[in-house]
C-alpha cells in the first residue's frame, strides 16, 4: 500500500472529566465466623493470616529471646559498677527521660517478683498498691494479659511478654480494625497499624497508649462479629471475648487516655453500625446474643466482684492523693508544643527541644492532616449527596476533642462528659489517635476516585494547602523559641504539602493511597530509634549494689532502709525487695507516716504518688521536716539516728557519699562500693 492511500488512524477525543460517586463502603465477600461468604466482615486470605501470623511470630520470639524496648541499660551509667555501658543493650540508645519505665516500675516488678508476688508490698507504697502496679498471685491478673507471663515463664522472659505484649495488642487489634471499617482494604490497614504504632506519641512513651488501641479495636470487631454470628456457641465466644476485651481496656486504669480514646471508638462504631444498618439489622439470632452477653456480664462480672472487694480500698486512697487524686479539669490550656509540632519532629530529640515544649515525651504526639481532611470532607460528602457515617464520627470526635484543649468546656460539660478527667497534655495523645484513625477512614471513603472540578476550585485548594504549611512553619519558628531556622522547615513543607496534596480527590492520582502510605512510614520510620532493644533484667539484677543489697535483704527480710541522697539509689534498693521508707510510692503508708508525722500536720506534703528521698537534719531535737518541692515528690529531712527511725525498725542506711561522723555515730560500716557506703543501725 502506497503512502497515500495510508489512512490516519481515527483520533477519539479525550474524554470528559466524569463525576464518580464512590459505591456504598463494604467489603468484598468475606467469611463469616460460621462458614457462609458475607458481606462486610474482614476477609483473611492468604496475605491477612500471613500479616497476623508474622505480629504474633514476632512478639513470640522477641519474648523467648528476652527482649524488650525499656531502657534498663541506663543503669550503667547512671550508678556505674565497672560493667560495661553496654550491659543488657542489643541495639539502639536507652533513654534517661524514661525513668518511670526503668528506675520506678522495673524496681517495683522485681520487689514484688523478690517478695513472691504479694498484695501487699510497702516499698511500692499503702494498702494494696502491688495489685494496681506489679504483678501479683491474685485475681486481678486474669484481667491483666501483660502479667499473665509471670505465672508461666522465668522474670527475664515475663518481663519481655509484660512489655511486649502492648504493640502487639495495637497492631492486631487495629489492623483487623482498619480491615473492617475500610472494607478490606490492606495496604491501608497495615499503614494505619504501623502508623499507630511508630508515632511520636506512642514510641516515646514506651508504648503505653498501645494496649488501649488494640483493646479498643478488638472490642469492635468482637461486637460486629457478634451481630452477624448466627451459630449460637460461636456468639456466645464472641460474648465472652467482647466483655472481657472492655474489661481488660478498663483495667489499665489510665483516664486521662480511656475517657477521650472510648469516644472516638464509640463515635466510629455507631456510624458503623447506622451505615451498615441493612446487613446488621434485623440481628440473627437476637435473643440468643443477648442471653449470650449477659451470661458473659455475669460470669466476668461475678469475677470482678471479686476482685474489686479487695481494690476498693486501694482506689479510694489513690483517688484522695493530693496528686493525682480526683483531677478535675475544663480543658482550655493548649497543646504542650503545638498541634502541627509533629511535622517538624525529625529536629528534636530526647537532647534537643525547645525548653517551653517541657520534654522529648510531653511534646511527642501524632501527626494531623485534619486542617484539609474536614473541609475536604465536607466537599465529598456534599459532591456525592451522601454522608459516611464513620468519617463523620472520627470528624466530630476531632472538632470536639479540639474544642476542649483549646477553649476549654464549661465545668458542668466537661465533667458530664468525664472529659474533667483528662488533662489537656495528655488529652493531646487520643486526639492525635483519633487524628490517624480520621486520615485512615478519609483515604478508604475517596480511595482512587476523584471528581472533576472547576481549575480555579483546584488551584484555591492548592494554595491553600501550602498557605497551611507555611502557617505551621512561622508557628513552629516562633513557638520554638528560636530553636528552628528557617531553612530547616523547608524540607518538612514541602514533603507535607504533597502528602496533603494527595488527599485532594479534586486531582486525579491513580495511585494516591499508596503514595501516601508510603510516604507516611517514610516519615515514621526514624521513630524506631526512639527505645533501645535491650535483652533481660540484668542491668538491675547483675550490678554490685543491687547484689550487696540484696543480700543484706536476705539475711533480714524484715528490717527497713532508708537511702540518704541519690534517688536512683532508692529505686535500686526498692528492686531488691527491701523495705524502705525512701523510694517511690504509689500511694503514701500510712502506718510509716505517722511515726514520722503522729499529727498529720504535713499530710498534703506526702499524700501523693511520691519520689521520696531523704537527708540528713541533726537540730539535736529529733526534728522531721517533710518538704514537698514538686507535685511528685517529698524529702524527709531527719537524723538518722533519730528514735523514730528506730522504732520503725530501720537498721541500714546508705550514702551516696562519706558521711560526717554524726551522721553514723550509732551506726557500724557494712559495705564500701567505692562512693557509696552501707551503714547497719547499732542495736
Amino acid at each position: 500500500m502506497s503512502k497515500k492511500a495510508r489512512k490516519a488512524p481515527p483520533v477519539t477525543p479525550p474524554a470528559a472529566p466524569q463525576r464518580v460517586v464512590t459505591p456504598e463502603r463494604a467489603a468484598p465477600a468475606s467469611l463469616e465466623p460460621s462458614g457462609p461468604a458475607v458481606e462486610g466482615l474482614i476477609r483473611f486470605d492468604r496475605r491477612t493470616r500471613w500479616t497476623l501470623g508474622v505480629m504474633t511470630g514476632v512478639f513470640l520470639l522477641l519474648v523467648l529471646l528476652k527482649m524488650h524496648y525499656v531502657s534498663l541499660p541506663m543503669w550503667n551509667t547512671l550508678i556505674p559498677d565497672g560493667s560495661p555501658a553496654d550491659r543488657g543493650l542489643v541495639a539502639g540508645t536507652p533513654k534517661q527521660i524514661r525513668m518511670d519505665d526503668y528506675a520506678v516500675a522495673a524496681p517495683w516488678i522485681l520487689s514484688n517478683i523478690n517478695h513472691d508476688f504479694p498484695t501487699i508490698n510497702e516499698s511500692l507504697g499503702g494498702e494494696q498498691a502491688p495489685l494496681m502496679v506489679a504483678p501479683t498471685r491474685h485475681l486481678v491478673t486474669l484481667f491483666k494479659p501483660a502479667n499473665w507471663g509471670f505465672l508461666i515463664f522465668s522474670p527475664e522472659r515475663a518481663y519481655a511478654w509484660m512489655y511486649d505484649l502492648s504493640p502487639y495488642l495495637l497492631l492486631l487489634g487495629s489492623f483487623l480494625f482498619f480491615m473492617l471499617v475500610t472494607g478490606n482494604q490492606y495496604v491501608l490497614s497495615l499503614t494505619g497499624a504501623l502508623a499507630l504504632l511508630l508515632s511520636s506519641g506512642t514510641v516515646w512513651w514506651s508504648f503505653i497508649p498501645a494496649g488501649m488501641v488494640g483493646y479498643c479495636g478488638l472490642a469492635f470487631v468482637a461486637f460486629v462479629y457478634l451481630l452477624r454470628e448466627k451459630t449460637p456457641w460461636r456468639a456466645a465466644l464472641w460474648a465472652l471475648g467482647l466483655v472481657y476485651a472492655v474489661l481488660a481496656y478498663a483495667f489499665i486504669l489510665y483516664p486521662p487516655y480511656q475517657v477521650p480514646l472510648s469516644y472516638l471508638y464509640l463515635l466510629v462504631l455507631a456510624g458503623y453500625l447506622y451505615q451498615q444498618r441493612a446487613q446488621l439489622f434485623p440481628v440473627p439470632a437476637l435473643a440468643v446474643k443477648i442471653a449470650g452477653l449477659v451470661g458473659a456480664v455475669a460470669l466476668w462480672g461475678g469475677l470482678l466482684y471479686l476482685v474489686y472487694g479487695d481494690l476498693q480500698a486501694t482506689i479510694a486512697a489513690v483517688s484522695n492523693t493530693v496528686y493525682p487524686g480526683k483531677r478535675s479539669e475544663t480543658g482550655g490550656t493548649g497543646f504542650v508544643a503545638n498541634w502541627f509540632s509533629e511535622y517538624y519532629s525529625w529536629l528534636v530529640s530526647d537532647q534537643r527541644f525547645p525548653q517551653t515544649w517541657m520534654n522529648i515525651c510531653e511534646l511527642s504526639h501524632y501527626l494531623t492532616f485534619a486542617p484539609v481532611i474536614l473541609p475536604l470532607s465536607a466537599a465529598w460528602f456534599w459532591l456525592n449527596r451522601r454522608v459516611d457515617w464513620m468519617l463523620a464520627g472520627a470528624a466530630f470526635f476531632t472538632l470536639a476533642l479540639v474544642l476542649y484543649i483549646e477553649v476549654g468546656y464549661p465545668e458542668w460539660l466537661a465533667k458530664a462528659t468525664l472529659l474533667s478527667m483528662a488533662p489537656t497534655r495528655r488529652a493531646q495523645i487520643p486526639l492525635g489517635i483519633g487524628s490517624i484513625v480520621l486520615t485512615v477512614l478519609y483515604l478508604g471513603t475517596i480511595r482512587e476516585q476523584y471528581r472533576a472540578v472547576p481549575l480555579w476550585a483546584n488551584a484555591l485548594a492548592v494554595a491553600g494547602i501550602i498557605g497551611f504549611m507555611v502557617y505551621t512553619a512561622l508557628l513552629n519558628l516562633e513557638d520554638a523559641s528560636g530553636l528552628f531556622r528557617a531553612y530547616q522547615l523547608v524540607v518538612p513543607v514541602a514533603f507535607f504539602a504533597l502528602m496533603n496534596g494527595l488527599l485532594l480527590f479534586t486531582i486525579p492520582f491513580r495511585y494516591r493511597v499508596t503514595a501516601f502510605c508510603a510516604g507516611l512510614l517514610l516519615f515514621l520510620l526514624p521513630n524506631l530509634q526512639a527505645n533501645p532493644l535491650a535483652k533481660g533484667l540484668t542491668p538491675l539484677t547483675d550490678h554490685l549494689f543491687y547484689k550487696a543489697v540484696r543480700q543484706l535483704v536476705e539475711q533480714d527480710p524484715d528490717a527497713r532502709w532508708v537511702v540518704n541522697g541519690n534517688q536512683f539509689l532508692t529505686y535500686m534498693v526498692t528492686a531488691t525487695g527491701a523495705k524502705q521508707i525512701t523510694g517511690v510510692k504509689f500511694i503514701p503508708e500510712r502506718k510509716i507516716m505517722r511515726v514520722l508525722d503522729p499529727a498529720a500536720r504535713r499530710d498534703s506534703a506526702y499524700n501523693r504518688y511520691a519520689h521520696v528521698t531523704f537527708q540528713s537534719f541533726i537540730d539535736g531535737k529529733d526534728s522531721v521536716i517533710l518538704h514537698n518541692p514538686y507535685e511528685d515528690g517529698y524529702l524527709i529531712a531527719a537524723d538518722p539516728c533519730s528514735p523514730r527511725l528506730k522504732a520503725l525498725n530501720v537498721k541500714y542506711v546508705v550514702y551516696d557519699r562519706q558521711p560526717q561522723p554524726v551522721e553514723v555515730r550509732c551506726m557500724t560500716p557494712v559495705n564500701n562500693l567505692g562512693s557509696i557506703t552501707i551503714y547497719k543501725v547499732n542495736p
